[in-house]
């Protein structure tokens, strides 16, 4: 057959998505449709009761709904036509978000390659309005941005030779195929990003298609939490290499900016692991889920609670890192203190000397002006006796053995001196009473 052909019935194609991180706004919709008057006569909906106002409205979106399964403070189930797509939705208190639509036709996987994307594209239109500001916060500080974990699921009817031809198409959809297991008369081919069933009752995997790309999903959060660790204990590493050199005053800012930063993001962590722990926990507890025979081999097969259980081994080593780095990015933080109290009282004790200098500088310019104040007054007292003839009669008179014109130097110089120490000192105190 050319791989071009492959052709597949009536496919099913689920999409699973998992918003992670606590309470979303999924769970205030669960909150908000349960309706009183149905409250006290019913314990859940079911698929004969429907709501007469619209109860689905976020932006574009506005569409009445028929509700197929609601079961209080737990999950909803509901049909929906969005953007002229027929869907049924699931949404639970975990996050999960499960998106299901049936093509009541025969088409080749190339095209189904070209559907499949564009119900992402929907969907992920639709999913952002559910997250809640904590987990926007949350997830930009792990990934600079919204990342939704996404996983799809393709249910046929028909089955199909598996050659290497009908192999490479299928991946066009699901990923790079990794692993193929026999199911009955069936088989389930897994992909990177996706699976493919194909087996005469598909509706036989309705809860395993939910259960199994959950667990996909936490082993993806905790890969991705784990490379943020390294990252984290590699930044560290180059601030602990950078502290052993010289680090100027320049430095200690940057690097101080620099442990800001890794603390909040190991905050951020923190609180997402105890999330996870939580969830795991949960899924180790209960398992194995209330599934019948059928199902419950399959995860057997598939070896589910060694995936969970090497889940909760993964947390573990996650959180042991993250103690470690804490600890780091303690010691270098005590580091980055001394090596910038040192600084501080380098700076100072420069500041103090260089104060010294200018003190001293300043106090010899102050001689230097009374100094000149005493010339200036000696000069004046000079041009007033040349100018009123009597600079040379001033020789002829004697005080105390000293002819007047050196009394008159002498008191012209020190009255020069004290007028000049009196305007500097009221100069200065003029200039500290205004700083």
């Amino acid at each position: 057959m050319d791989n071009k052909d492959l052709m597949l019935e009536n496919p099913i194609i689920i999409l699973n998505e998992w918003i992670p991180f606590g309470k979303n706004y999924i769970t205030d919709f669960i909150d908000r449709i349960t309706l009183k008057r149905y409250q006290k006569t019913k314990k859940y909906f079911t698929a004969t009761d429907r709501i007469d106002e619209p109860i689905f409205k976020i932006e574009k979106f506005y569409s009445k709904v028929e509700v197929l399964q609601f079961i209080p403070d737990v999950s909803i189930q509901f049909r929906a036509n969005y953007e002229n797509v027929d869907m049924v939705i699931y949404t639970d208190y975990l996050g999960r978000v499960i998106y299901s639509s049936e093509i009541p036709e025969k088409l080749s996987v190339r095209k189904l390659s070209f559907i499949i994307p564009d119900l992402i594209l929907k969907s992920s239109k639709l999913i952002i309005n559910f997250i809640s500001p904590s987990q926007r916060f949350i997830l930009e500080g792990l990934h600079g941005e919204i990342k939704i974990y996404k996983h799809i699921s393709i249910l046929v009817r028909n089955t199909f030779e598996l050659s290497s031809e009908n192999l490479s198409v299928v991946s066009q959809v699901i990923g790079t195929i990794k692993n193929i297991i026999r199911v009955d008369d069936g088989f389930i081919i897994f992909g990177d990003y996706g699976l493919l069933i194909a087996h005469k009752e598909p509706e036989k995997f309705e809860k395993f298609i939910y259960y199994y790309p959950f667990i996909r999903s936490l082993t993806g959060v905790l890969k991705d939490v784990f490379l943020k660790i390294n990252d984290i204990a590699s930044r560290l590493e180059n601030i602990g290499e950078m502290l052993k050199e010289s680090v100027d005053w320049d430095n200690v800012g940057k690097i101080r900016g620099e442990l800001s930063e890794i603390d909040r993001e190991m905050a951020i962590i923190e609180t997402t692991l105890g999330y996870l722990d939580e969830v795991i926990e949960i899924l180790l507890k209960n398992y194995p889920p209330n599934f019948d025979e059928f199902e419950l081999n399959l995860l057997e097969l598939l070896e589910a609670k060694r995936k969970i259980e090497r889940l909760s081994y993964r947390l573990i080593e996650i959180k042991n890192i993250l103690k470690s780095n804490e600890n780091l990015a303690t010691s270098l933080a005590r580091l980055l203190t001394t090596i910038s109290e040192d600084l501080e009282r380098e700076i100072v004790s420069q500041l103090a000397l260089n104060t010294k200098y200018q003190v001293a500088l300043g106090e010899a310019m102050e001689l230097l002006e009374i100094g000149i104040f005493g010339v200036y007054a000696l000069e004046a007292v000079h041009i007033l006796l040349l100018t009123s003839g009597y600079e040379d009669k001033v020789h002829h008179f004697y005080f105390l053995n000293f002819p007047l014109d050196f009394w008159i130097v002498l008191f012209s110089t020190v009255f020069g001196i004290l007028v000049g120490t009196y305007l500097i000192k009221r100069k200065k105190r003029k200039i500290l009473h205004g700083c």
